[in-house]
C-alpha cells in the first residue's frame, strides 16, 4: 500500500470514529472536504500510473525497433568480448562470413575469421587509446577459408573504471570494389608501360560522325611521345584537334573510316597503313573501350616494308592468308594470371567467349588440356621463359566437352630481372588437320594391306585361274569336235563363257599393269594403231579417215580402240557400222571420234557409262572395258565423253570423243 493510500485510509477512519467530529489527524477539514481530497488524490494516482505505462510501452517499442534494425541491417553487425568471443551478431554477419546460422556464429571466436590473429592485439590497443576505429579496410576469412576484403567500424564499451569490456562493430563485404580497384590499377600499369614504350605510338581519339552516323573525322584526346616522333607533330599541335586539320584529308580518309568502324562496332582490328607525306608505314592495332572512341597502338614498319618490296607478290599472298585466317590472337598477363586480351574468334574455335576465357586462371586452363598433353605443355612453357618463344600442340576440352587440337605459337615478355610478365601468341585450330593425318595414316595402312591382298588375288586370277581356263578352253574345243546336235550347242555356250572369262582376266591384268607404276609415255603413231586395230574386225563395216598424227601414249593405246570398237559390235546389233576420225583439237590436243550406228546411249547414262564398273551397275564383266578406256585416257592426260552421233537422236547411235596430247615434231614426251 502506498503512502498516499495509507493517508486516505486514515482520513476515512478518523471521520468514522469521531461520528463526524474533528479528530487530531483530520485538522479542520469536514468529511466532504476530506472525501474530495481523497478523490483528487486518486485521480492523481491514476494519471501517474498512465504515464508510467506509456513510458513502459515506449521503451518496449524502442527495444523492438532496435531489434528489427539489428536483424535487418544489410551490414554485418556484431558484438565481441575482449577475448574474441562473439556475443551477438545479425543475419547479415552470418551471410557475409558464411555461417549456417546465428547460433553457429555465437559458438565461435572472431579470431577464427582473422587472416592474422596477431592483428587482434593491435586492434584492442587502438580501441583503448582512441575508443573507436572508423572505415578500416582489412582482409578476413570466411567460414570456408576463402579470403574477402571488408571495411569495419568498431566502438569500444568501457566499465566504470575505464576498462574495455566489449567491442561493438559493423562490417560490409568490399571484395568486389577491391577487385575492380586492383584490376584498374593493373590496367593503368599496363597502359603506363604502353605509353612509355619508345617503340610503340599511342593515340586515343573521339570519333566525329555525320547525320547518317558515318565517321567523317576524329579528334586526338591523348598521344604519347612516340606518336610525336612518328608523326612529326607535337602534342600541342594535335591534341583536341581534328586529324583533317593536321594531315591531308585524302591521305587519312581510310584511317578515319577504319577508326570509325572500330568505335561504332566495337570490333578490334590490326592493319598496316601508309602515310605518304611522312614516307612511313605503320602497323596499327585499334580497339574501342566504349562507343564512339578508338584507342590505337602503332609501330613504325617502314624498314620492313622497304625490304619486302622485292618480295611483294609473296607478301600479298601471305597477307591474303592472314586476312582470311580464323586464328585467335591472345595476350596473357602472367602476374595477374588472366588473359587481358583474347580475339573474339576464340568462340568459334572453343565455344567460350573472350570474356569467359579471360576469367580462367592457369589452373583452369591446364585442367582443360588433355592429361596426356600436360607434361609437354608444361615443359615447353618453362623452356620458353629462357628462349622467349615457343610452340605448343595440344588437345583442349572445349565448352561443350569435345577436345580440339590447338597449335599455339607464342612469345614471352620478361622484365629486366628475367621475371615473365606476359605471354602472347596466335592459337590455331588444327583439329581437322590432325584428324586428316590420323585418317590418312589409317587409310595408308588399310591400302597397303588391301594392296597386298589384292595382288595375291590378282596373281591367282591372272596366273592359276588363267592357266586352268586355257586348259578348259582346249578341252572344250576337243569336245565340240566330237559332238553334234544339242550337246554341241551346250559345248559352244561353254566355250563362249570360257572365252568371256579369259577376256575379263586379260582386262584385269591390263588394269593391274596400269596401276603398277608410272606409264612409259612416248610418241605413238596414231594412224598405225588405228589401222592395226581395224584388222581385228575384218567383217565389220569400218570407215576411217586417215590422219597422220603423233600422240603421247604407251603401248596400251590400242586397248582404247579395241574396247570402243568391240563395245559397238557387242551392243550395236546386226549391220552396225563404225566411223573413226582424228583431227586437230585445242591447246595441243588431238581429238579422236569413234562413232557407231547402234542403239546409242540414253542421256541418263552418258555421265556414268565410264564408271558403271566402279558403281557395280553391271552384269558379269559388263562395263569393265569402258572402265579400262577411261583409266587409259586419264593416264595419257586427256579426257573422254560420249554424245549422240546425231544430236538429239540417241537411237541413231553413239559417238565417243577423247583427247590425246599431240607429240610435236614426233618427239618423245613424258608425264
Amino acid at each position: 500500500m502506498t503512502a498516499r493510500s495509507e493517508e486516505a485510509e486514515a482520513l476515512l477512519t478518523s471521520g468514522a470514529e469521531g461520528g463526524g467530529q474533528e479528530g487530531p489527524a483530520a485538522g479542520d477539514l469536514s468529511v466532504d472536504e476530506r472525501i474530495a481530497a481523497l478523490l483528487a488524490e486518486n485521480r492523481a494516482l491514476r494519471a501517474e500510473n498512465a504515464t508510467l505505462q506509456s513510458t513502459k510501452n515506449a521503451l518496449l517499442e524502442s527495444e523492438e525497433r532496435y531489434r528489427r534494425l539489428f536483424e535487418n541491417d544489410l551490414t554485418g553487425d556484431f558484438v565481441t568480448a575482449t577475448d574474441g568471443r562473439i556475443i551477438a551478431c545479425n543475419p547479415a554477419f552470418v551471410r557475409i562470413f558464411g555461417f549456417a546460422s546465428v547460433n553457429e556464429a555465437l559458438d565461435t571466436s572472431i579470431l577464427d575469421l582473422y587472416e592474422d590473429p596477431g592483428d587482434r592485439e593491435l586492434l584492442l590497443l587502438r580501441l583503448r587509446q582512441e575508443g573507436k576505429i572508423e572505415n578500416q579496410g582489412r582482409t578476413r576469412k570466411r567460414r570456408d577459408g576463402t579470403r574477402i576484403h571488408v571495411v569495419e567500424n568498431l566502438v569500444g564499451r568501457f566499465d566504470a573504471n575505464g576498462e574495455l569490456i566489449e567491442i561493438q562493430a559493423y562490417t560490409y563485404d568490399d571484395s568486389e570494389r577491391k577487385r575492380v580497384e586492383d584490376a584498374l590499377r593493373e590496367s593503368m600499369e599496363w597502359y603506363r608501360q604502353a605509353l612509355d614504350n619508345p617503340l610503340v605510338g599511342y593515340a586515343h581519339c573521339r570519333i566525329i560522325t555525320d547525320a547518317s552516323g558515318r565517321a567523317v573525322d576524329f579528334v586526338f584526346l591523348e598521344v604519347n611521345g612516340t606518336f610525336e616522333a612518328f608523326s612529326g607533330r607535337s602534342r600541342e599541335i594535335v591534341l583536341n584537334r581534328r586529324i583533317t586539320e593536321t594531315f591531308d584529308p585524302v591521305e587519312v580518309a581510310d584511317l578515319i573510316a577504319t577508326y570509325g568502324d572500330v568505335a561504332l562496332t566495337g570490333r578490334s582490328v590490326t592493319f598496316e597503313y601508309r602515310m605518304p607525306s611522312l614516307e612511313k608505314w605503320h602497323e596499327v592495332t585499334a580497339f574501342s573501350t566504349r562507343p564512339g572512341y578508338t584507342t590505337a597502338f602503332f609501330t613504325d614498319i617502314t624498314k620492313r616494308k622497304l625490304a619486302e618490296n622485292a618480295l611483294r607478290e609473296s607478301e600479298e599472298r601471305f597477307r591474303a592468308v592472314l586476312e582470311n585466317s580464323l586464328d585467335a590472337a591472345y595476350r596473357r598477363n602472367l602476374q595477374a594470371d588472366r588473359y587481358d586480351y583474347m580475339s573474339p574468334v576464340i568462340e568459334q574455335i572453343l565455344g567460350f567467349t573472350a570474356e569467359e576465357m579471360a576469367a580462367m586462371n592457369i589452373a583452369e586452363v591446364m585442367d582443360r588440356i588433355h592429361p596426356d598433353d600436360r607434361p609437354s605443355v608444361g615443359a615447353e612453357l618453362s623452356n620458353a621463359i629462357a628462349s622467349g618463344q615457343g610452340l605448343l600442340v595440344y588437345r583442349f576440352r572445349a565448352k561443350h566437352g569435345e577436345y580440339r587440337w590447338l597449335e599455339d605459337h607464342f612469345t614471352v615478355i620478361c622484365d629486366p630481372d628475367g621475371r615473365p610478365l606476359y605471354r602472347g601468341g596466335i592459337v590455331r585450330d588444327v583439329t581437322g588437320r590432325k584428324e586428316a593425318e590420323e585418317e590418312i595414316a589409317r587409310v595408308h595402312r588399310d591400302l597397303e594391306s588391301a594392296h597386298r591382298e589384292a595382288n595375291l588375288y590378282l596373281d591367282i586370277l591372272t596366273h592359276d585361274i588363267g592357266n586352268t581356263e586355257n586348259v578348259s578352253n582346249l578341252y572344250a574345243e576337243l569336245l565340240q569336235d566330237s559332238l553334234d546336235g544339242e550337246a554341241a550347242c551346250y559345248v559352244a555356250s561353254l566355250k563362249k563363257s570360257i572365252g568371256k572369262s579369259i577376256e575379263i582376266l586379260g582386262i584385269v591384268s591390263k588394269i593391274r599393269r596400269i596401276h603398277a607404276g608410272p606409264p612409259d609415255i612416248r610418241a605413238i603413231d596414231l594412224d598405225a594403231v588405228i589401222r592395226e586395230e581395224a584388222t581385228h574386225f575384218p567383217d565389220l563395216p569400218l570407215r576411217y579417215e586417215e590422219v597422220r598424227r603423233q600422240v603421247l601414249a604407251d603401248d596400251l593405246l590400242s586397248e582404247v580402240f579395241t574396247n570402243l570398237i568391240g563395245n559397238a559390235v557387242r551392243h550395236g546389233g546386226p549391220g552396225v557400222e563404225v566411223f573413226i576420225r582424228a583431227e586437230d583439237g585445242d591447246d595441243g590436243f588431238v581429238r579422236v571420234t569413234v562413232a557407231d550406228t547402234g542403239r546409242g546411249v540414253p542421256d541418263a547414262r552418258k555421265d556414268e557409262i565410264f564408271h558403271r564398273y566402279e558403281k557395280k551397275q553391271r552384269g558379269v564383266g559388263e562395263g569393265l572395258g569402258l572402265y579400262l578406256v577411261g583409266i587409259l585416257i586419264d593416264r595419257y592426260g586427256g579426257r573422254i565423253w560420249v554424245e549422240d552421233r546425231m544430236p538429239g537422236l540417241p537411237e541413231e547411235g553413239a559417238a565417243f570423243f577423247f583427247l590425246l596430247r599431240e607429240a610435236k615434231g614426233g618427239g618423245t614426251g613424258g608425264s
